[in-house]
């Protein structure tokens, strides 16, 4: 029986391959055949349009030729865009046509029909489907990962179905490897198989094997503030990731990448995830750090990625700002090329004329208003004071206001941007405090001017844990619009005073917006011995929830040694013998201290640093600080100063042991010069 369904499976696996091979035919040859429609238009047009622009009536006649040939040309980009991004979809296609089939019987039907799921939908005539999109309604049948009676819905309309068949399928390009029947998540071949690859240095699609509790988040209702708190190793990068191509499909018309913005801790990251999108046909949305959010938010001074202000300070300017009493160090002088065109005194007095309005957005943007006419008035005289007798205010008022905004924009523009308002003293005055951070100078300027992005339509933010409540009131301020993911696990918080998840809760209650929470609590990352190593340092109620799907591993080494000598041999020796390991091998280290002093002692035998800036290498072993490593995992792990100066026996100290330890999918060692912390029970 199975060998007659692997035959049957692998012709139609074939007819659907020669299919696909027939459809990139057809594109190829329609985009040749358009792109030389095109090379001809293009001379026709060339030869025969006339440029005469000899009165008002030939410029006219002239510009409207133009105007028919230029929608021309769109209507060839436009299809050939099309072409283009289907043809993209077919290769990808030939790639693996689907990974999984489902069977559903119908109500009022006799006999299934099948439906074959792939990264993508393909049909061959505009409306029989090869494939059906994993993002379809139909395929999240599939994902629920239970047979009989189920339902889908489609557009708010419930549609009842018997789910006959799950299949699961490994192919490579036109060949079928295997094939798996299932239902059950825990007991998934093809998830167990694939968790058990060699990591490379990009993060891979999960989209054949994402399991139910995962599902149930990608395919989550929208709204407003959406959090999830998952274990380490639970796929929330992934999800979050998957979320982002399933809103792009269901909002396909509407949704834009440029709309989405994606917030990281580090560059590393953002390199490590940049592959998954595109894989999926989708493009990457913006993907900010702290740091470049800040640059493109107009903030021109950031001292690091963390930014420690307290919430207090933050409503602390709420709350003053409105009572604050102007003064002129409030506001700059308003300057062109240098030359004063009004000064902060001046400024000030049109500030004093609106005073029945409080220190705010209303009152800046009235003042901004009356100061553009002000200066426009001191400006032209300024022209017609250096202009000749002969030329009138008539003559002035009919060309004139053009010429002062080309000779004087720099001023006009000062003005416009509200940069005439002394943000960091303003914020001196309310926190009485020399020191402005970046997140208390932006809150500010976003309080006085109104500054905000309404364009971003999606903010989703991975290991939330490790932000402020300072930040995430800047996040919450700046995309007024946007409908917030939120993505961690609070005990991998590895600095002080980053925000709770109760925190982010009472936040979401004070603003009036619905707020979810859903949990992952099954690591597919690493071995259950390694699950259980970083599962002990959780709470009791949260360990018992833990689980680990992958199959039994090697046993974890854990050892202390005394004094440099036998450290560093130790060490050196680890990493000789994890690089013959398959994958990467990350030596993680506490801090970027520890890892300058480990590559110095250990001199040409030292592995690769990672830096901010930098790519994970292909393979070997390199070595990396934690604050880096967070969001990443390996195959293999060196937490190479786990002594208990490194990992101290306190809360942060277990949140930072439990976050390095849970890098690991396949081998972990655990090694201290010295004491051991007090954190490891051997």
């Amino acid at each position: 029986m199975g060998k007659e369904i692997f035959e049957n499976e692998q012709t139609h696996l074939t007819e659907t391959y020669n299919k696909l091979l027939d459809i990139k035919k057809n594109l190829e040859e329609q985009i040749a055949a358009l792109n030389e429609k095109a090379v001809d238009d293009k001379n026709d047009i060339r030869d025969n349009i006339r440029f005469d622009y000899a009165d008002i009536e030939t410029t006219m006649e002239t510009l409207a030729e133009i105007e028919v040939w230029n929608r021309y040309i769109d209507t060839y980009n436009v299809e050939s865009n099309s072409l283009g991004k289907r043809l993209e979809t077919v290769n990808k296609l030939l790639e693996s046509p689907y990974f999984a089939k489902i069977e559903l019987l119908f109500e009022g039907e006799s006999t299934p029909e099948s439906y074959y799921i792939g990264r993508a939908a393909i049909s061959e005539n505009g409306y029989d489907q090869l494939v059906v999109d994993w993002r379809s309604p139909v395929a999240e049948v599939y994902y629920n990962q239970e047979n009989g009676r189920t339902s889908y819905t489609v557009e708010d309309r419930t549609i009842p179905v018997d789910l006959k068949l799950r299949r699961q399928f490994e192919i490579n390009k036109d060949k079928l490897i295997s094939f798996f029947d299932t239902q059950i998540a825990i007991e998934d071949p093809m998830l167990l198989k694939s968790l058990s690859q060699v990591h490379s240095d990009k993060m891979q699609a999960i989209t054949a094997t994402i399991q139910k509790e995962q599902n149930t988040v990608i395919r989550y209702p929208d709204v407003p503030v959406l959090l999830v708190n998952g274990i380490a190793g639970s796929g929330k990068t992934s999800v979050l990731l998957q979320r982002i191509a399933y809103l792009f499909y269901q909002k396909r018309k509407t949704l834009r990448p440029e709309q989405v913005c994606l917030l990281t801790l580090n560059p590393v990251f953002r390199d490590y995830i940049d592959n998954v999108l595109p894989d999926l046909g989708e493009t990457n949305p913006p993907t900010l750090t702290w740091h470049e959010f800040l640059k493109e938010a107009g903030v021109w001074f950031a001292e690091n990625e963390y930014d420690g202000t307290d919430a207090g300070s933050i409503q602390k300017i709420i709350d003053t700002l409105p009572r604050l009493q102007p003064e002129a160090e409030d506001f700059y002088d308003i300057t062109q090329k240098g030359k004063i065109v009004m000064t902060k005194n001046d400024v000030l007095a049109v500030v004093k004329k609106f005073s029945k309005f409080p220190m705010g957005v209303r009152l800046i943007q009235t003042v901004a208003d009356e100061l553009e006419e002000k200066a426009k008035n001191i400006l032209r005289n300024k022209v017609l004071d250096n202009d000749d007798e002969s030329e009138n205010v008539a003559e002035f008022d009919h060309a004139g206001e053009s010429r002062i905004e080309n000779e004087f924009g720099g001023a006009l523009s000062f003005i416009r941007r509200c940069n005439f308002i002394n943000i960091k003293h303003v914020a001196q005055r309310i926190l009485g405090s020399e020191y402005i951070t970046a997140a208390e100078w932006l809150y500010t300027k976003m309080e006085l001017t109104g500054k905000c992005d309404r364009n971003v339509r999606y903010v989703m933010i991975d290991e939330v844990q490790d932000y402020t409540m300072a930040q995430l009131q800047v996040f919450r301020k700046y995309f007024p619009n946007a409908r917030f993911m939120l993505l961690g696990d609070e005990f991998q918080a590895i600095r002080k005073g980053t925000v709770t998840f109760s925190q982010i809760a009472e936040m979401a209650e004070a603003d009036e917006k619905e707020f979810v929470e859903l949990p992952l609590m099954t690591s597919y990352r690493s071995s259950p011995e390694i699950t259980e190593m970083f599962a002990s340092l959780l709470p009791q109620e949260k360990k018992m929830m833990v689980s680990s799907v992958k199959r039994s591993g090697e046993e974890i080494v854990i050892k202390s040694c005394d004094g440099d000598n036998a450290y560093y041999a130790e060490l050196t020796d680890l990493i000789g013998e994890f690089e013959k390991k398959s994958g990467l091998t990350a030596v993680i280290c506490r801090n970027g201290y520890s890892v300058e002093k480990i590559a110095g002692a250990l001199g040409d035998k030292a592995p690769q640093v990672i830096a901010g800036s930098d790519s994970l290498p292909k393979n070997g072993a390199f070595l990396i600080e934690l604050a880096l490593a967070k969001g990443l995992e390996f195959d293999n792990v060196i937490l190479a100063d786990a002594d208990a100066e490194s990992y101290p026996a306190d809360e942060l100290g277990k949140h930072c042991l439990y976050t390095a330890m849970s890098r690991a999918t396949q081998h972990l060692a655990i090694l201290a010069n010295g004491k051991m912390t007090e954190n490891i029970e051997k």
